[in-house]
């Protein structure tokens, strides 16, 4: 495995120039071009705003802030996901014409995922300073957090990129399997909304630990529970290593199966 990613290193300009191509392409052809990066991210603000705000009147302090500081690192994780489930069948004429490592995709695809998140961060810090939520100390936390987001991201996309070239109708099961997870995650909601007995559900949901230490640091100016951030860190290591391991194993037979 160590000589995979060396040569996953090897390749790294490739890799660049694939993150790059996705970010100009992203967009191509739209009137707003990249600044749709930043108007998605706002337009969900305030469709959940106005739901949640008006009509269900979520029991929240200015609930646009609290709902944003979760929702661009929720985007991220879903967007990237789901993508990465048909990047190996959409790239089938470059992968049989061009050698290069086949996991540079599922990185590509998490990596142009992260860049959107950071340029999201210009929008939510300052939105945040104008409601009064200042920067602080606690921001120094964030690297660790967006870290362990990027390697349980990147765990799950390797998966899941692999499984679909076998099991094409992963890829539809996975908007149905994301929608589920948004409402299991408190995106939306506060976790102190979650009764008692259901509440060791969300203490086993690596993304509910996720948008939770977001939301500590973003919106409660406090630290994030350190002992589940370094316990979920462990195990997105693990997972990365497993899913690697499965996604070395198969990829042999890419060629054949697109």
């Amino acid at each position: 495995m160590l000589e995979e990613w060396k040569e996953i290193y090897r390749y790294r300009e490739f890799l660049k120039n694939n993150v790059s191509k996705d970010l100009r392409t992203r967009y191509k052809g739209s009137f707003f071009g990249f600044l749709w990066t930043f108007f998605n991210p706002l337009l969900m603000l305030l469709v959940y705003s106005t739901l949640f705000s008006l009509i269900i009147k979520m029991p929240v302090d200015n609930y646009p802030i609290f709902l944003f500081c979760t929702l661009l690192s929720w985007n991220f994780f879903s967007s990237a996901v789901q993508s990465s489930s048909s990047i190996i069948v959409s790239s089938g004429n470059l992968i049989k014409k061009v050698y290069f490592p086949h996991e540079i995709l599922p990185i590509s695809v998490v990596s142009g995922g992260l860049i959107n998140y950071l340029y999201g961060l210009i929008i939510l810090i300052p939105a945040l300073s104008v409601f009064g939520y200042y920067p602080n100390l606690n921001y120094l936390w964030l690297p660790i957090i967006i870290v362990i987001q990027f390697i349980l991201t990147l765990a799950l996309s390797f998966f899941v990129s692999a499984v679909t070239v076998y099991f094409r109708d992963l890829e539809h099961m996975l908007n149905i399997f994301l929608m589920a997870l948004l409402y299991l995650t408190p995106v939306l909601y506060p976790q102190s909304m979650i009764p008692d007995k259901y509440q060791w559900l969300f203490n086993w949901n690596p993304m509910a630990i996720l948008v939770t230490s977001y939301r500590q640091v973003f919106y409660y100016n406090e630290s994030p529970n350190l002992f589940q951030l370094m316990i979920l860190g462990g195990l997105a290591i693990i997972l990365l290593l497993i899913s690697h391991l499965y996604f070395m194993k198969v990829k042999g037979k890419f060629n054949e199966e697109i």
